[in-house]
C-alpha cells in the first residue's frame, strides 16, 4: 500500500509541475497600453506603402526598394520585430513562425548593409 501511495504522490507532483510550467505559455494576455503604444508608436515611423513591401518581402521573397530599407532601418530593430510578432499573431497567423521571423531577421540584416552602404555613399565626405 506505501508503495501505491508513493507512486500516487509522485504522479500528482508531476502534474502539478507540469501544469505549473505549460499554462503560463498558454495564456493569452491582452496587449498591455504601452505595448500598444509602442506599436502604434513603430506604425508611425513606417509608411504604409513601405509596410506592405515588407511583408510581401518576407512573405514572397521579392526584393525590398533601398527607401524602404532605410525606413525600416530608422524604425528601429525593437520595432521591426514588434511588429512582425503583432502581424503574426493576426493576419499572419496561418504562416510558420520560424520561417518568416528567419526571413525577417535575413531582410533587417539585408536592409542594415545596403542603409549602412548607402549612408556611406550619399554621405558629404565621400563626394569629396
Amino acid at each position: 500500500m506505501a508503495r501505491f501511495t508513493g507512486y500516487l504522490t509522485s504522479a500528482i507532483l508531476i502534474f502539478v509541475t507540469a501544469t505549473m510550467m505549460i499554462l503560463p505559455g498558454l495564456a493569452t494576455l491582452a496587449p498591455s497600453p504601452s505595448n500598444f503604444k509602442f506599436l502604434e508608436e513603430c506604425k508611425s515611423r513606417l509608411h504604409a506603402e513601405c509596410g506592405k513591401e515588407i511583408f510581401v518581402t518576407i512573405i514572397k521573397e521579392w526584393s525590398i526598394s533601398d527607401s524602404c530599407c532605410i525606413e525600416l532601418v530608422s524604425m528601429g530593430q525593437s520595432c521591426h520585430i514588434a511588429l512582425m510578432n503583432k502581424a503574426l499573431s493576426g493576419p499572419l497567423a496561418k504562416l510558420n513562425k520560424s520561417d518568416t521571423l528567419t526571413k525577417s531577421a535575413e531582410i533587417w540584416s539585408q536592409c542594415v548593409k545596403s542603409s549602412k552602404y548607402l549612408s556611406h555613399a550619399t554621405s558629404p565626405s565621400s563626394e569629396e
